[in-house]
């Protein structure tokens, strides 16, 4: 009797224990899902945010003007003729003069004198002395890096040229012969002359500070506007990058790869999806401490318009608002553009045109089209039947289809929520199969036994 008391409760002590079991075993199941959900990286956690831009009434520049360079006509402007330091923006002027007299595949060497009129912490392409370069090369070195040593390079063989042809365009100055410099300096003011402009006057190539080195925004888009009369120039604006070619002094191609300094160039996204501009062609920036920071640019409307934005005079320690202030003016006069004619003759959007640079052949591959074989007559009258028959039963169908909704592409495209799914049921087979069945089965052997056990009898 005793003995059997022993077997009773030995075998309830083992069922308890039976019972225990079970909760380790769930506990590693809930750390291991848990483990692997926090080890799985989610995509929306990373990535892009969107950029608010500033309202045009908080946007803080000495002046802007927007030019509609199809229409003929001037769009938005604030203090027009206000006089600013360019900058950088000077550029615009040198690079088209280098584009209007010297040929883009001469070579030139780069001489001592234009890189002693360049300051050490300045913006610079990272010529030597006696470096030899083609002039293409110069000039993505002024537009892109903003190199001071290229513009100066630049003046110097254009006012050689201009020397050769046309001595008297050097004339004495106190008895000394101006250098190369003073005598592009000298074809850049003929030039400002002959576009008609009043308020601009340079004193030198780059834009380094001068007191007497100014322009305003409204002349500064005539200048822009000559310039882009040279295709080379817009090519050249419209490059977010260049890798340099070898020269004499640096033997290997590449040996300095250059991004624009216009961010809007590489990332056009940034004027916002409503923006009725569709696509950013390329410009100039400026930066200097009594200039503050600038940019003029080309774009194109939805309606097709090229604009030309100049935006001059945003204070240098707001220097890093540059791309958003001009973004804001920008789409302001797209808008106003777009409303005057709002018809859409450019397709796609800003990043559906967003430029690249490569050299010719190595640029994105168009999709190879595929010749499809003409249908015969019978597989044209079989197709029509079909359709007919699809049409008649879609017109019951249709409405449920609609309704529906597809879970499968759903996960497909939702692969976080896909795996999460998973791992859930895979713990709820595990909860009933370790936890559920085995109690199930536990609770039935205790009531056969209990039911055939009939307690100790008396003798």
């Amino acid at each position: 009797m005793r003995e059997q008391l022993r077997r009773n409760n030995g075998s309830g002590g083992r069922r308890a224990e039976n019972g225990r079991i079970s909760r380790p075993i769930v506990s590693v199941i809930a750390t291991a899902i848990a483990c692997l959900l926090l080890s799985f990286p989610v995509s929306a956690d990373v990535g892009q945010y969107p950029v608010e831009l500033p309202p045009i009434d908080q946007v803080v520049c000495a002046s802007y003007f927007v030019y509609d360079i199809t229409k003929d006509e001037v769009v938005l402007e604030m203090e027009p003729d206000k006089r600013i330091f360019p900058a950088s923006m000077t550029k615009i002027m040198t690079v088209a003069l280098a584009l209007e007299h010297l040929d883009t595949d001469t070579i030139v060497t780069v001489s001592k004198t234009a890189m002693d009129a360049t300051t050490p912490n300045s913006t610079m392409m990272g010529l030597k002395v006696d470096e030899q370069v083609l002039v293409s090369e110069l000039l993505f070195g002024a537009m892109l890096p903003s190199g001071n040593d290229a513009a100066n390079v630049l003046g110097e063989a254009v006012a050689s040229k201009v020397l050769e042809e046309k001595p008297v365009a050097s004339p004495a100055d106190g008895g000394n012969s101006k250098s190369l410099i003073e005598v592009f300096v000298d074809i850049m003011n003929e030039k400002v002359t002959e576009l008609g402009l009043v308020n601009t006057h340079f004193m030198n190539t780059n834009g380094l500070h001068h007191d007497e080195h100014y322009t305003t925004a409204s002349d500064l888009s005539v200048i822009f506007r000559y310039a882009l009369s040279f295709e080379d120039f817009r090519t050249i604006i419209n490059s977010p990058s260049h890798a340099f070619k070898a020269t004499n002094i640096h033997p290997f191609d590449g040996w300095s790869i250059s991004r624009n300094t216009n961010y809007l160039l590489a990332d056009p996204w940034i004027v916002g999806p409503e923006s009725k501009v569709a696509q950013i062609v390329g410009g100039k920036t400026g930066t200097t401490i009594p200039a503050g920071t600038g940019m003029t640019l080309l774009s194109v409307t939805k309606n097709g318009d090229e604009l030309i934005t100049v935006v001059c005079g945003i204070p240098y320690d707001s220097a890093n608002r540059q791309t958003t202030y001009v973004a804001t003016i920008l789409n302001a006069g797209a808008k106003i553009c777009f409303d005057a004619d709002p018809v859409v003759r450019v397709e796609g959007n800003v990043m559906n045109n967003r430029p690249y640079n490569a050299p010719v052949g190595q640029g994105p591959e168009s999709p190879v089209p595929t010749d499809t074989p003409e249908p015969t007559e019978s597989a044209v009258a079989s197709e029509t039947s079909a359709t007919a028959e699809t049409t008649q039963g879609s017109s019951v169908q249709k409405p449920s289809e609609e309704g529906s909704f597809n879970w499968v592409e759903y996960l497909r495209e939702n692969m976080v929520v896909a795996i999460l799914a998973v791992l859930v049921l895979v713990f709820i087979v595990a909860i009933i199969l370790l936890v559920i069945i085995p109690s199930i089965v536990r609770r039935k052997r205790r009531k056969k036994r209990s039911s055939g056990f009939q307690g100790i009898r008396r003798i």
